[in-house]
């Protein structure tokens, strides 16, 4: 477990306000966090789903967040007095400390008490709560297939399939770097030469895939390797519709290369090396991912698309606009009346 991701909503008794929001942090570091309240009778509108994975949550609760600042008249006033509270507690508490029993309780799986100590940091602001809440524990490979599964869409376009068909990358083993989402750098930063860890997406054709999964076993003795440190060989600025991409090559061992596109949005993990192995069939968990991923994107689309629904005329509607058209006949016979008698 490298990084916790507590997801919460806390409900105040006493003033039905709805704070909603996330803390993200390492062992020993103070965490990242963001939320943002709501009156209670809009939860339904603007209620972000707890169990949604990492790049997944982070959408809906940004979403979610920008539409009720935006529509919820009173909303940014209740958050900018929540921001205030958690300032004040803040200084009370040692953040380093708190990210560290997040990590611990997280680690634990000790559900119970990470909604007890949800409710402590909150008392203060309300003395009766109701707190929801899910911890998950989150390896750097974890995050790096949630933005991969996200980003599906972008990272398979008809340009970058057209771009790895390239004689010198058609075959090639298919590579994504992993990545740190509090302490990581962009692709910029990251120098040619330079070694970083990668997962793998894919072993390339049979010939490379034969090749690379002989170098695996033969190295960390399974072929279910989740990520490995890799050399930076070449990075190329790929001009997209979407926007500017990175090409880069990455060398595993003389012979064993890999390709890689890359936002420069992302925070690339730097520094100290690993290898992960998994703990599963790898190649059979990245197929279920992307399937899932292309299949929300999917209905996704639907979604757009769909005709919205067209609202039923009721005998009541009937009737209003009856008596409205009823009275403005009135007004104007009386307008005719005064007018010309």
């Amino acid at each position: 477990m490298d990084l916790y991701f507590v997801k919460f909503r806390v409900t105040s008794k006493l003033t039905s306000e709805i704070v909603q929001g996330y803390f993200l942090g390492k062992l020993n570091q103070i965490p990242e966090y963001d939320f943002f309240v709501i009156p209670g009778r809009y939860a339904r509108k603007y209620s972000v789903d707890l169990n949604l994975g990492f790049e997944d949550f982070l959408e809906d609760f940004k979403a979610k967040k920008e539409s009720a600042l935006k529509e919820v008249l009173e909303a940014s006033a209740i958050t900018d007095e929540f921001f205030d509270f958690w300032l004040i507690q803040s200084r009370k508490q040692n953040l380093r400390l708190v990210g560290s029993e997040f990590f611990r309780l997280v680690e634990s799986g000790d559900h119970e008490a990470l909604r007890v100590f949800i409710a402590d940091l909150f008392r203060e602001w309300s003395e009766k709560l109701e707190v929801e809440v899910v911890g998950v524990p989150l390896d750097y490979e974890d995050v790096s297939l949630e933005v991969v599964k996200e980003h599906f869409e972008e990272l398979s376009t008809d340009e970058v399939f057209k771009l790895f068909q390239r004689e010198d990358l058609r075959n090639l083993p298919e590579v994504f770097p992993v990545l740190d989402p509090l302490n990581g750098v962009t692709i910029r930063e990251i120098d040619v030469e330079e070694r970083i860890d990668f997962v793998i997406l894919n072993y390339g054709n049979e010939e490379f895939s034969e090749k690379f999964k002989r170098f695996l076993k033969e190295k960390f003795g399974t072929e279910n390797v989740a990520s490995l440190p890799g050399k930076v060989l070449s990075k190329e600025i790929v001009k997209t519709r979407e926007g500017t991409l990175y090409l880069l090559k990455v060398e595993f061992e003389e012979g064993i290369i890999g390709k890689a596109i890359v936002s420069p949005n992302l925070k690339i993990k730097r520094g100290e090396s690993r290898v992960k192995i998994s703990d599963e069939e790898w190649m059979e968990k990245i197929g279920e991912m992307l399937k899932e991923g292309e299949e929300s994107k999917q209905e996704k689309l639907k979604l757009r698309n769909s005709p919205q629904p067209v609202q039923k005329t009721t005998s009541s509607d009937f009737l209003l606009a009856l008596v409205l058209a009823l009275l403005v006949m009135g007004i104007l016979l009386i307008l005719s009346y005064l007018l010309f008698s």
